[in-house]
């Protein structure tokens, strides 16, 4: 009876031991069971927040793209216009040099007309300083035979050179009158030649004709006397453009009158002339001005140097 007693309890105390087990697996599964959940949570947490950030982020992508929409709406209308506009100006590019080309050529008519009004009136100029040399050749042939021939009086001789102060001031006089026309002609290119200037290197080659002819001009002058015919407004009228030039970045630049000296480095020519003092050298001819173009000198002084040495 003791055995079995004894059986049942250690049958009893061997189920409380099998159940006891069996509890403690249970509550280590649940516990296994409530970590995973307790992660699970937690991504799941984490994937809703990213989820918000996400549907954020869509909301602001969307917004940046209905931006970018009425962006690229407003910059089609934008090329669109820039497009008319570059219509516009192609077409006013078109009648722009349309109408560049027609002053060009009217310009090139009105330089050919004037270059062939200056060499009608250089011609003209060449016949009347024939005209009158052949004169003043011929009063002096004939005064020097009757001066040989001894029946020449003093009235003859005073006669004859009237005639010859006659004939040297009718050619001063047409001389002046040439220059004259000369620089009015010049003044009507260079005027032509503003108005249809083009941008970038202007052309020198009018203005360094235009000094070439100042630099006869004033060596003429300064051998002529004040009184003669259209001296003064010969004079004026080389001043005037000489100061037109200038507006223009050019400066024409006369030595005559001034005395030389050995530091000057221009194309010179000497000629004796014992009226100077001895020792004294006199810049008494310009065969060119020096011309400058905005400080830069584009065409060096060539001169006619008087000495008594």
């Amino acid at each position: 009876m003791k055995k079995i007693f004894t059986i049942l309890i250690l049958a009893v105390i061997g189920c409380q031991f099998a159940n006891a087990k069996s509890v403690n697996d249970n509550t280590d599964k649940i516990k296994a069971l409530e970590e995973k959940c307790y992660v699970l949570q937690n991504k799941q947490v984490k994937a809703d927040n990213n989820l918000r950030k996400l549907i954020e982020n869509q909301h602001v992508a969307e917004r940046e793209i209905q931006t970018l929409v009425k962006k690229n709406d407003a910059q089609r209308l934008a090329i669109d216009s820039l497009q008319d506009k570059c219509k516009s100006l192609e077409e006013a590019q078109s009648t722009d040099r349309e109408n560049i080309n027609g002053k060009i050529d009217a310009t090139d008519n009105n330089v050919r007309t004037n270059q062939d009004q200056l060499q009608s009136h250089t011609l003209y100029g060449v016949i009347v300083v024939i005209v009158v040399l052949v004169i003043i050749v011929g009063v002096a042939c004939w005064l020097t035979k009757r001066i040989k021939s001894g029946t020449s009086t003093i009235g003859d001789v005073r006669r004859a050179q009237e005639a010859l102060q006659a004939a040297q001031t009718k050619m001063q006089e047409e001389s002046v009158k040439l220059d004259n026309q000369l620089l009015a002609i010049v003044q009507k290119q260079l005027d032509a030649s503003s108005a249809s200037k083009i941008t970038g290197e202007p052309d020198h080659s009018l203005v360094v004709k235009l000094a070439d002819e100042i630099a006869r001009i004033e060596t003429n002058l300064s051998k002529m006397d004040k009184s003669v015919r259209g001296y003064k407004q010969l004079v004026q009228a080389k001043d005037r453009m000489i100061n037109n030039v200038r507006a223009n970045g050019y400066e024409i630049i006369s030595l005559l009158g001034q005395e030389y000296n050995d530091g000057m480095q221009f194309q010179t020519r000497f000629v004796p002339d014992e009226s100077l003092p001895e020792g004294k050298r006199i810049i008494t001819g310009m065969i060119k001005m020096q011309v400058n173009y905005n400080g830069k000198m584009i065409q060096p002084a060539e001169i006619v140097v008087s000495q008594n040495i």
